[in-house]
């Protein structure tokens, strides 16, 4: 499986259930989600190793694929892109993707444990989603791995 091979599952609708970012370079950016139990089960990125997409999938013969839902798509023309947020079908996933208005997607981002993405924003150069907990996701839209958790704006969060 390659890149374009993901591209066209997501045309259809369906997205492999892996824990990072898949970029058009043909490498996935491994990326976990931990609970710090100490502290509220606050969610923790844990960001791991890089490797070729084609690598992974032979590594993980059993990488099962999801149904998605899509919650929001924004367009930017002046940035020449276009992205879109939503959910997995078990519920507790999420994912962006982030396209090229011309050149088709750029990357894709899927978290098992994230929630579901239900509005996204593009500031500057960055994507910015929002999960079902209305926790804050940003995203560099060029080094996507470059993503910043954020659960201040949390209903309950206390500083």
């Amino acid at each position: 499986m390659n890149f374009n091979d993901v591209c066209a599952i997501w045309n259809n609708e369906r997205l492999p259930i892996i824990n990072g970012i898949i970029n058009s370079d043909g490498y996935i950016d491994n990326i976990h989600i931990d609970f710090d139990e100490n502290n509220n089960c606050q969610r923790i990125l844990v960001k791991g190793g890089r490797c070729r997409i084609e690598s992974f999938f032979l590594e993980k013969a059993s990488i099962g694929f999801t149904n998605i839902l899509i919650y929001d798509e924004i367009t930017n023309h002046e940035k020449n892109i276009k992205i879109y947020c939503g959910g997995g079908g078990y519920g507790g996933e999420g994912f962006i993707v982030a396209e090229s208005i011309d050149l088709g997607v750029k990357w894709i981002a899927y978290f098992e444990e994230s929630n579901e993405f239900l509005r996204c924003e593009i500031n500057g150069n960055t994507i910015i989603a929002y999960n079902n907990c209305n926790e804050k996701w940003t995203f560099d839209i060029d080094i996507p791995s470059n993503l910043i958790f954020d659960d201040s704006q949390k209903i309950g969060h206390r500083p």
